[in-house]
């Protein structure tokens, strides 16, 4: 009686730590998944390289709309969000929160037209968890006083 005592014992232990483990590498597999290597912003467009092998890049003539993602989990808490630059379903870049003045990201997106740096400021400094289109190609946006444009 007292071995099946000790077997349901130690399931009862062990299960949950097991879980528990699994749980946790799944979590840190998919930030080292998204963890940029490098991450390139220039006059013909982005690049970002990641730890993965993986490429993603967009060139600032195919960009056809920014957004801002605030995150306070998942794969991007660690850099409290991503700029995604979107070039259409095959093509764009994202670009770590952490690494936008580094990168000299804010100059090359005040070349695109209209774009409104304070919507992009504002967005930034929204608290998570938040997405903010801040600029899509053909379309004017609201001055940026006229509120959040969150979805």
């Amino acid at each position: 009686m007292s071995a099946l005592l000790l077997v349901i014992l130690v399931i009862v232990i062990c299960i949950p730590a097991v879980l528990i483990a699994i749980l946790r590498n799944e979590g840190r597999r998919g930030r080292d998944r998204m963890a940029a290597a490098t991450v390139q912003v220039d006059t013909s467009g982005v690049r970002r390289a990641l730890t993965d092998g993986r490429v993603e890049e967009v060139l600032w003539s195919e960009v056809a709309e920014v957004e801002v993602l605030r995150a306070s989990i998942g794969p991007h808490k660690a850099s409290g969000g991503v700029v995604l630059l979107g070039g259409g379903p095959d093509r764009g870049a994202l670009v770590p929160l952490d690494r936008v003045d580094a990168t000299g990201l804010r100059i090359h997106l005040d070349g695109l037209p209209g774009f409104d740096r304070r919507r992009f400021d504002e967005a930034i400094r929204t608290s998570p968890p938040s997405r903010t289109v801040v600029w899509t190609r053909g379309v004017s946006l609201p001055p940026s006083d006229e509120g959040d444009r969150s979805r």
